[in-house]
């Protein structure tokens, strides 16, 4: 026997279970419908707890996504409720609400039970976004684990008002094909975006796809949203924007040929440079002083789901699904011979290995041809001393005759220049000494008429030294 709610025990009203400790996660099945493993007895505590709240979260269509995704040894993937329940609808307070079981009342059952307690990263999406994750941060505050906001419900204009806590960890997946952009252009629907995040807040991150639906296609979010979770992983262990993860995710979209746009905080209010992706670059973003202006005049209307639009969305994403590539837009030859070419322009833009640079040059090493010195020999010694010094300014030791047939002694490093992607996220360049046994040469990089679609990293084509740092 148990007193209250015991592990695995559903309520009456949401039937949501208490996260189970004893659950351990088995690569031979998928995530569990209700048990979550604790933080406590996660294994070796090298994975993270995802808690996939599923009323809105694609769990049926992208069902072999969160499959995959647990499969991960870095994470493990339990859903939270189940869509199309009898508490799957909107509040009472919004137009077409109604009284509880909602999803109001389910997110309470989902505080009552301690998802949040258990959970490293949540995964909202579509209603779930605008109803739960709101009613969370309102009783939780900035105790509420890093979250994935598929559709970016939190931040549209909601029917009721609710704190967004300024330490909140999120990343906000947008599409531009998506019921929920409304009537706005993009450079309205990414401002009002923006300016739903609180001032204070630095932990927040957009990335705006423009070919995606409401319901994400599984070739798009079967490749970001692993690296979104590890970005808001790493954005709270470290407490710094993690580019390494955001240049991950732009790599990947502008391999498979998505376009639109990343944009995160850098600090308390501060946002870094849009970044504009595509399939054939990736750049700062222009900013527009006009689409400026009508993005602060536009105000959108909440923006309701019905299960009309709903089944539209699960239609679309069930035929994209069956395509080979799961609906990446250059999955075709075509696509991708056209995007060959487009490559093989670029590359010959692309700059020539750079030049060595010194780091130590001595002063008194100066590289001169085997000719004799002209003059009587007072006047070489004189030569001589005004090079190295006298004798007496060296301690009253006779200086060394230097090998003038041996290059001076000089330290290298080759300086690896940033790659589009990481110039757009503002990363320095970074260095590498030279071999001290070998000639001076510039690290081979790997060419490839399709180079637009890599990024290649410093990190990964390092050559064998250890990395410099300055």
């Amino acid at each position: 026997m148990c007193n209250g709610v015991c592990a695995g025990e559903a309520t009456p009203l949401s039937n949501v279970a208490t996260p189970s400790r004893a659950f351990q996660y088995s690569p031979m099945h998928g995530p569990g419908l209700t048990p979550i493993v604790s933080p406590a007895h996660r294994g070796f505590g090298q994975c993270s707890a995802v808690s996939v709240v599923a009323p809105g979260g694609g769990t049926g269509i992208n069902g072999a996504v969160y499959a995959e995704l647990g499969q991960d040894p870095q994470f493990t993937v339990d859903f939270v409720g189940s869509s199309r329940a009898v508490y799957d609808c909107y509040p009472e307070y919004w137009p077409n609400g109604g009284p509880a079981p909602n999803l109001h009342s389910f997110a309470e059952d989902v505080l009552r039970h301690r998802w949040v307690e258990k959970t490293d990263l949540f995964v909202f999406g579509s209603r779930g976004g605008q109803v739960v994750l709101p009613v969370l941060w309102q009783h939780v505050g900035d105790r509420m684990p890093p979250t994935v906001c598929i559709n970016g419900g939190c931040s549209m204009k909601l029917p009721r008002a609710f704190r967004w806590p300024d330490a909140a960890i999120t990343f906000l997946l947008l599409g531009g094909e998506d019921y929920f952009r409304g009537n706005a252009t993009v450079e309205e629907y990414i401002a009002e975006t923006k300016a739903m995040v609180p001032p204070n807040n630095s932990t927040t991150a957009i990335l705006f796809v423009n070919e995606m639906q409401h319901m994400p296609q599984q070739g798009l979010l079967r490749v970001v949203l692993p690296l979104m979770l590890r970005a808001i992983s790493n954005w709270q262990s470290t407490g710094r924007a993690p580019r390494e993860e955001l240049r991950s995710i732009l790599s990947v979209v502008n391999r498979d040929g998505w376009s639109g746009r990343l944009v995160f905080t850098q600090g308390p209010g501060q946002w870094a440079p849009d970044v504009d992706f595509g399939p054939f670059h990736v750049a700062q973003h222009v900013p527009s002083d006009v689409a400026a202006q009508g993005a602060a005049q536009h105000h959108a209307a909440p923006i309701e789901i019905s299960r009309g639009a709903e089944l539209k969305s699960l239609f679309k994403a069930a035929a994209l699904a069956s395509q080979p590539s799961g609906g990446a837009p250059l999955a075709h030859a075509g696509n991708r011979f056209h995007a060959a070419v487009q490559a093989a322009s670029l590359s010959q833009q692309v700059a020539q290995p750079p030049a060595p640079v010194l780091l130590a040059e001595s002063p008194k090493m100066k590289l001169s041809l085997p000719i004799p010195l002209a003059g009587s020999p007072e006047q070489q010694r004189s030569r001589n001393n005004s090079l190295h010094g006298s004798p007496c300014s060296q301690g009253g030791k006779t200086p060394k005759t230097p090998n003038r047939l041996a290059p001076p002694r000089q330290e290298m490093r080759w300086e690896i220049a940033p790659t589009p992607i990481s110039r757009a996220l503002g990363m320095p360049p970074q260095y590498y000494p030279s071999p001290s046994h070998s000639h001076a040469s510039a690290p081979s990089l790997p060419v490839s008429p399709c180079s637009a679609y890599n990024d290649y990293s410093p990190t990964r084509y390092a050559p064998p030294p250890v990395m410099m740092r300055n």
